[in-house]
């Protein structure tokens, strides 16, 4: 993948751009994740008349790590500032994934106008109050006491019974391993549990949404979706034998579905 930097708000923010013709979209990565985090799916997207754009959030992958409060509010902005970094003419489409689906949903509610299409892949946000984590969302926080790559694939194993690429934990044992990595994910986990929840804002939504959830979802169970499912404007896809990253196990489906909803 060819990254690139750019400076926003005087933060070093790594990202990727296909330049590929077609209409933008920007994929957001969840907690500990990075643009290595949608492997399976840039290059694919970017041959289905889409310019893919990903972002490594502050905090996260190659981007800088700054000791601030990782709140979703700080993200919304952020994403909103990013791309109009970028210099895109038109509306883009957002991916988010997890915590990333929280953020595109927040942005989505408050820069409505710089958002065309929605995705939201196993959202967080719209989670009770009373919600304080599965076990293997608390089996996946052993991620930040990992000591050997090995001990890091064990901890991603926890999301799902999928095999965990390689590569990939070597990737994520490099990058919490940079300066306030650590740091910046649990402040992120608790910006994300503290902040408004989404329940009742989702109606404030306007553009047209697809939700993509895999019905073996350990880290946030499918039967939170009841809050989605009342949306006027969304359109619900669940994936069987895939858990919280159908993005990852099930990359062709998952392709597929996000470039004929977003040409749609």
């Amino acid at each position: 993948m060819d990254f690139h930097f750019l400076k926003v708000d005087n933060l070093h923010i790594r990202y990727i751009d296909t330049k590929s013709k077609g209409k933008a979209v920007l994929l957001i990565h969840g907690l500990g994740g990075s643009i290595e985090s949608w492997i399976n799916n840039i290059d694919i997207l970017s041959t289905m008349q889409l310019r893919v754009i990903a972002v490594d959030l502050p905090g996260f992958g190659s981007s800088d790590k700054p000791q601030i409060n990782y709140t979703i509010n700080f993200y919304t902005k952020f994403i909103a500032k990013f791309i109009d970094s970028l210099k895109i003419s038109s509306p883009v489409s957002i991916v988010g994934s997890s915590l990333g689906g929280h953020i595109a949903a927040e942005v989505a509610i408050h820069y409505y106008k710089i958002v065309c299409k929605l995705v939201l892949v196993s959202p967080a946000g719209a989670l009770p109050i009373s919600f304080r984590g599965t076990p293997s969302l608390l089996k996946y926080t052993n991620i930040l006491k990992a000591r050997t790559v090995q001990e890091v694939k064990r901890a991603l194993s926890s999301v799902d019974d999928n095999l965990v690429d390689e590569n990939y934990a070597q990737v994520v044992y490099q990058q919490l391993s940079m300066p306030g990595a650590k740091e910046a994910f649990l402040s992120a986990l608790r910006g994300s549990a503290r902040s408004p929840r989404l329940n009742r804002r989702l109606h404030k939504i306007k553009a047209n949404t697809l939700l993509i959830w895999g019905k073996e979802d350990r880290i946030i169970p499918v039967k939170f979706i009841e809050p989605f499912i009342k949306m006027k404007n969304c359109r619900l896809i669940l994936l069987e034998n895939s858990g919280h990253r159908p993005h990852v196990d099930k990359p062709a489906i998952f392709n597929n579905a996000v470039a004929d909803f977003i040409n749609d």
